[in-house]
This record gives structure tokens, C-alpha cells and sequence, in this order.
């Protein structure tokens, strides 16, 4: 074996790791990105779900406020809730995404509730979550599918994944004589 050999093997050698490593950086890389991008997902959805949720809280009954009770119009909150959310959402009125919108089909609101003074505490579970309102509050779960990227598809196998986001808002009232 000459000298000329032995370094063409070594090139080869070497040409083959770097290859495989380069595969496994980019794979690597891309399911990274993945995971940030559903993270980016996730915290955009809870923002316009805690902006739908803050208008629905907006929404209070003026006579009883008149006397000092803060009582949510329910009937209101819910219209404003969906109104709301399908903007932020981009959505039409089957709460299926227009285009420009973060889900990639159709929002499901599994759990939406008003909570005024007649029913505190208010306790509540969905799923393995479980929550006490002590005060009136507005409370909603949206589910929406989302599509993983092709490394995080060959490892779950699945071409979306749902996205479960909760937040709970109560009215936030300003006195006068501050």
C-alpha cells in the first residue's frame, strides 16, 4: 500500500463523517426549530385568547355596578369572547382559519365560562387542569391543530399535533379617588 492510497482512504473516511454529522446537525437543528416555532405558536394563541377572554371580562352589568357589584353580562361577554377571538384568530364564523392565520384548521373552544359572585368559589377541571375562581372571572381552553415540521413528523409520526392553550381573566376596575 503506497502513501497515496492510505491519504485517498483517509478523505474518504473523513468525507463520509462529516457527511453523516452534517445530517444529524441539520436534523438536529431542524427539530430545534420546530420546537421554537410551537413555542412561538403557543405564546401568540394565549395572547389572543387572553385578549378575547380581557374583552369578554370588559362586558360588565352597569346597574349592578351602579351598586358596587361587579357582575359579568354573560349573554355579552360570549358574544364579545367570539367576536374577538375570531379576529385576533383570523377566523371565519365556523371558526375555520382564513388565510394568515397561526392553526391550521378549525379552533375548537372546548371550554368557555362566565363566572359571577353567585357561584364563588368555582372550581372546574378539564383534563388533568384543574381550577378555583375566587372572584368574577371569564375562563376559556381553545384546541387547534398545528403542522410539525418533516423531522418532527418522522419522529411522532403524526402531520399535526393539537394545541391545547387555557387562560382565566377578571375585570380589572380603576377607582376614581386614586
Amino acid at each position: 500500500m503506497t502513501i497515496n492510497q492510505l491519504m485517498r482512504d483517509r478523505r474518504g473516511v473523513a468525507s463520509v463523517t462529516f457527511l453523516v454529522l452534517l445530517v444529524a446537525v441539520m436534523a438536529v437543528g431542524s427539530l430545534l426549530a420546530d420546537v421554537a416555532q410551537l413555542y412561538a405558536t403557543r405564546i401568540a394563541a394565549r395572547h389572543m385568547l387572553n385578549l378575547s377572554l380581557r374583552a369578554a371580562a370588559a362586558e360588565l352589568d352597569p346597574e349592578e355596578l351602579k351598586d358596587n357589584r361587579v357582575v359579568i353580562d354573560e349573554a355579552a361577554a360570549t358574544n364579545k369572547f367570539y367576536e374577538i377571538l375570531r379576529a385576533n384568530l383570523k377566523l371565519d364564523m365556523n371558526n375555520n382559519p382564513l388565510p394568515g392565520s397561526i392553526a391550521d384548521g378549525p379552533v375548537e373552544v372546548c371550554y368557555f365560562q362566565v363566572v359571577n359572585g353567585d357561584r364563588l368559589p368555582f372550581s372546574y377541571t378539564f383534563d388533568n387542569y384543574s381550577e378555583t375562581i375566587s372572584r368574577p372571572a371569564v375562563t376559556g381552553i381553545i384546541r387547534f391543530p398545528v403542522k410539525i415540521s418533516f423531522w418532527g413528523r418522522v419522529i411522532s409520526d403524526e402531520p399535526d399535533t393539537d394545541m391545547y392553550v387555557h387562560s382565566t381573566v377578571m375585570p380589572e376596575l380603576i377607582s376614581k379617588h386614586l
